[in-house]
């Protein structure tokens, strides 16, 4: 809902005559809390009944996603057109003492239902604890710090900023310990592919570097076979100050932890489609796709 409104503000500042209503819709992901989200066919539950509105035409003109929640697979008769600016992409650690996933504890209970943050966490420190923790962002800030019914858990900066709760950003979690998922901290604009109008009231809110970075995780994610409730961590940023190389960083681990799968590739900007093939295929030379599917299995199974 925030991200929806701080788009639509856009939107109307650059075409004031427009009139935009926020449409509220709940999610499968929203209502299933007490069962792994990979039992109910993880892909797109977070996505599908938002598309559903749109697609029908009477409810929505335009769809605002967490790029991250959003298959690689586009919905036929959906585009993506737009991808603003990306927000942060780190994931920041909520604890009520421990500063850093090193200070917490032995033994300390973390909650996430994320496969990608529950298997590198579990590689720094094996002796944690990991339950699940579901709701929205405020649930499971009241879960850690209120209720104390865990003693920490993992939540995206950029969520937390779009809130307006920038005090729970002060604990960064560096990106050699914890990669953040595909498309994190981006925002994708959706539109009908026969609403040429509203495709060409959107399209001006796309920020070509973001939108290329995040394309190359996305092509990453696609070719390994992975989704959003994949043990999969990949970002694609540039790597130096005058956007002329990208580099691309991504992991696959098992759900426990220890087996862990890297890569660490850059080059050209102009080159971020090969670079993302043969990053892909070296993956799949180590066996990503065999512990991808061993994760989703056991994720399945209700084993997390």
């Amino acid at each position: 809902m925030a991200q929806s409104e701080s788009v639509g503000k856009i939107i109307n500042r650059l075409n004031p005559r427009v009139a935009l209503r926020l449409v509220p819709i709940e999610s499968d992901g929203d209502r299933i809390l007490d069962h792994p989200l990979a039992r109910f066919g993880g892909k797109g539950l977070f996505t599908r009944n938002v598309e559903m509105a749109l697609l029908d035409g009477k409810e929505a003109d335009i769809a605002v996603h967490s790029l991250k929640d959003l298959p690689t697979d586009e919905t036929p008769a959906l585009r993506i057109v737009a991808i603003p600016s990306r927000a942060p992409v780190h994931d920041v650690l909520i604890s009520r003492e421990a500063q850093r996933i090193e200070d917490l504890p032995q033994g300390a209970t973390v909650g996430t239902c994320s496969p990608r943050r529950r298997a590198q966490v579990l590689r720094l420190r094996p002796d944690l604890n990991i339950v699940n923790l579901r709701g929205n962002v405020e649930t499971r800030l009241r879960k850690v710090l209120e209720e104390k019914t865990v003693d920490a858990t993992l939540l995206a900066a950029a969520g937390l900023m779009r809130l307006g709760l920038v005090e729970h950003t002060r604990k960064p979690i560096p990106l050699d310990e914890v990669l953040p998922a595909c498309g994190q901290g981006a925002l994708a604009i959706q539109c009908r592919l026969d609403d040429h109008i509203t495709m060409r009231r959107c399209a001006p809110l796309n920020d070509v570097a973001t939108s290329e970075a995040v394309s190359c995780e996305r092509h990453l994610a696609a070719a390994l076979g992975a989704d959003c409730h994949s043990p999969l961590a990949v970002l694609a940023e540039n790597a130096t100050a005058g956007n002329h190389q990208v580099r691309l960083r991504a992991r696959v681990l098992s759900l426990d932890g220890k087996t862990c799968l890297e890569i660490d590739m850059t080059g050209p900007v102009g080159r971020s489609k090969v670079i993302c093939a043969e990053a892909a295929a070296e993956l799949i030379r180590q066996g990503a796709r065999e512990l991808l599917a061993a994760a989703a299995k056991e994720a399945a199974a209700g084993e997390d």
